[in-house]
């Protein structure tokens, strides 16, 4: 059985991915489970051609990508309707504003299931913080806010070689748009309007919230296009704060380090704070000659223990509603530091296109950090690039018109 996941954890994905699978496959003797960890830009690619594949040697059994991918590979004919497989099987306990991107639109049928998720936050070395403010939660409040800490951290810090107030968690170091999407949202923007027809690339609202983003690069508080382990980690003191999907939960609750990491929502960039939340699904490739095998395991990845072990592993959160309690209840800081910032998590829209137009403001984005390297970057080329990705997301969205 061959299963395709993304790197959870960074380069220790594979090796920790087949150790936590050992109970499974002690209870399955003679099943072979050949995991093949693939980035997300190369699994997008290789989804598009995945349908020519299927039924031959390599073709995956279980992929495992970003939620709100379902409908677009469901209209590719990629995934296996699991409904099919198990009428009994039901995603009732998921995450609320999960639930729709594991059914097939407009039907009952599930497709995808709910494997873990994540949620934006701010997070910020409290010694840091004190040393350029009495008050660093009202300073990191807002957006403004938030760039004038960056200015005092940058200058109280200037004497420091390769320290940059804000770590930068992309893992090719770019700009990362998924990072960007809050300050888009709270400036009343969207990628598209309510019903996916329309783009909003080219409002002037979307423009601010992303420009918003971009000043941490220009104004060289975040690095950018290095490796991401090499400079402004916030773990060594080169860096104050970091703004990541990515929880750190064993650091940031202080178990590891004589330092104490804050936790707070994404500065608000309009009237109120929008942190971006994110999942990963699981489903079957359609066609599969292990399809029992392949559901089973897709239940025991999802038991609620399996979960909460599988997020601690890897400093996300699980997906399903008990299992989301419990690893909230298992600490009081984490229920301190995620109450209000999952009451103001968004999610993408689930739209067929959603995948499709999330690429091309990844391309926006890393034009951009390309052109700051260089010292080349205006607003001028930021306002052309998303003239043109503007065009392109009308097309799609014309194109993938349901």
């Amino acid at each position: 059985m061959i299963f395709w996941m993304m790197p959870d954890n960074s380069t220790l994905t594979q090796r920790m991915i087949e150790k936590f699978l050992t109970d499974f496959k002690k209870h399955n003797p003679g099943l072979s489970i050949n995991i093949r960890v693939i980035n997300r830009r190369t699994l997008w690619t290789k989804m598009f051609t995945l349908k020519h594949e299927i039924g031959r040697a390599g073709c995956p059994d279980i992929i495992a990508f970003p939620h709100y991918w379902t409908n677009l590979l469901i209209k590719a004919n990629i995934l296996q309707n699991l409904t099919e497989l198990d009428k009994l099987l039901r995603v009732d306990n998921c995450l609320d504003p999960l639930k729709p991107f594991c059914y097939k639109k407009d039907t009952g049928d599930i497709y995808s299931y709910p494997w873990w998720m994540d949620i934006t936050a701010l997070h910020y070395r409290e010694d840091h913080l004190k040393l350029i403010t009495s008050k660093p939660e009202e300073l990191l409040n807002t957006w403004p806010g938030f760039l004038e800490a960056c200015a005092r951290l940058k200058e109280y810090f200037g004497g420091q070689e390769d320290y940059y107030p804000v770590q930068n968690n992309d893992w090719r170091g770019s700009l990362s748009y998924r990072s960007a999407l809050p300050c888009v949202w709270g400036r009343g923007a969207d990628i598209y309007n309510e019903d996916g027809s329309v783009s909003g690339l080219g409002t002037a609202q979307f423009l601010a919230g992303i420009e918003d983003f971009i000043e941490l690069a220009v104004k060289g508080y975040m690095p950018i296009l290095r490796e991401r382990s090499s400079n402004g980690a916030i773990s060594c003191g080169k860096s104050s704060m970091m703004l990541t999907r990515r929880q750190g939960i064993t650091m940031f609750e202080g178990k590891e380090t004589d330092f104490k990491v804050r936790t707070l929502p994404i500065p608000k960039t309009g009237t109120e704070h929008i942190n971006y939340m994110s999942g990963v699904n699981l489903g079957i490739v359609r066609g599969s000659v292990n399809i029992q095998p392949a559901l089973d395991l897709i239940k025991w990845l999802t038991r609620p223990e399996k979960q909460i072990e599988y997020a601690s592993m890897t400093e996300v959160f699980p997906a399903l509603e008990g299992s989301f309690e419990s690893f909230l209840l298992a600490s009081p800081q984490r229920i301190r530091n995620y109450a209000h910032i999952i009451a103001g998590a968004r999610t993408m829209r689930n739209h067929i296109a959603s995948g499709t137009v999330m690429e091309v403001l990844g391309n926006i984005m890393s034009k951009a950090a390309s052109a700051i390297v260089m010292n080349q970057y205006s607003p001028e080329i930021l306002k052309s690039e998303l003239k043109k990705g503007d065009e392109d997301v009308n097309n799609i969205l014309h194109l993938y018109n349901e």
